[in-house]
């Protein structure tokens, strides 16, 4: 039964902004790291101690009532203020929590393998890593930064180009023998190719692009995204590489090259909200990075 005056829980109130932001019980759980279902029954628990459906519930979308969306706008500054403090205050009397989104590749080629560097250099900044193919919403979410691929500007926030990035056609050693890849970039229409179902369009545009088309595949992979082409490159087949960012795979002898890298595509940049990059943390950890990344390219 619904009690008046009763004030809902910030759990229960973060899980509803989230939805309504994001327009996804799925989304919003990724971001409040906490299952789908969590999130649903959070906003049904809220509905019940206000009394009123916050939500107009059709087949598998959600989308809010009129008074979910009035709702929201009041409470949406409200959180955002209260995440704001918390984190003020953290930074002000207590080791520095510098939360950051990494594109996957960054995370796993850059910085997981030297993150003890930077622990060693900066004793005094608590990383929280997030690795994710999505953008972090830096206005809205308690992430500082973002290390992402993408065009600027993003609303409300700032942003410095970190490396700029090239296309480049990886694929495990045995495939770059059996097909005589290295040498004969010609091959490569003929090659097994692995897609990526987020860029249906990316290797067609690779063979526009170099004149080597078209392909002529011997087979055809189809993976979700970027991580798994790169973890099926290690067996099956050619996948378009960002590079140098899978260099040390290159290096390793993991995988093989047998065309040299493609543009540049774009840049890898960091992103934090409006005012935020200055900050002494944010400008730490970018130092680091920017010397990591620079690596790459030695």
């Amino acid at each position: 039964m619904r009690e008046p005056g009763k004030l809902s829980s910030l759990n229960l109130l973060r899980a509803f902004e989230a939805a309504v932001r994001l327009g996804s019980f799925r989304d919003a759980a990724a971001e409040l790291y906490v299952t789908p279902s969590a999130v649903s029954q959070q906003v049904r628990l809220l509905e019940e101690q206000l009394g009123v459906a916050l939500f107009e519930r059709q087949g598998q979308g959600i989308n809010p009532s009129d008074a979910g969306r009035q709702y929201w706008q009041e409470i949406a500054p409200l959180l955002a203020g209260i995440a704001r403090a918390t984190e003020g205050l953290r930074r002000r009397y207590s080791r520095t929590l510098l939360r950051v989104s990494l594109m996957p590749p960054v995370a796993s080629r850059v910085v997981f393998p030297h993150l003890r560097e930077f622990q060693d250099q900066y004793p005094d900044i608590e990383l929280r890593l997030d690795v994710a193919l999505a953008q972090a919403d830096l206005l809205h979410s308690p992430v500082d930064l973002a290390i992402r691929f993408g065009e600027p500007p993003w609303a409300g926030c700032e942003h410095r180009a970190l490396l700029p990035l090239f296309i480049q056609p990886v694929c495990p050693p045995a495939i770059d023998r059996e097909f005589q890849l290295s040498g004969h970039p010609e091959n490569l229409k003929h090659a097994p190719l692995i897609h990526m179902t987020g860029r249906p369009h990316a290797w067609p545009e690779f063979f526009a692009r170099t004149g080597l088309g078209p392909a002529q595949p011997a087979q055809e992979f189809h993976v979700d995204d970027y991580p798994a082409a790169i973890e099926a490159a290690r067996n099956l087949g050619v996948a378009l590489a960002t590079y140098p960012l899978e260099k040390p795979l290159v290096d390793s002898g993991e995988l093989a090259a047998p065309y040299p890298p493609l543009g540049p595509i774009g840049s890898i940049y960091a992103v934090a909200a409006a005012g935020r990059l200055d900050e002494a943390a944010i400008q730490a950890f970018l130092g680091w990075l920017e010397v990591r990344l620079k690596a790459l390219t030695t």
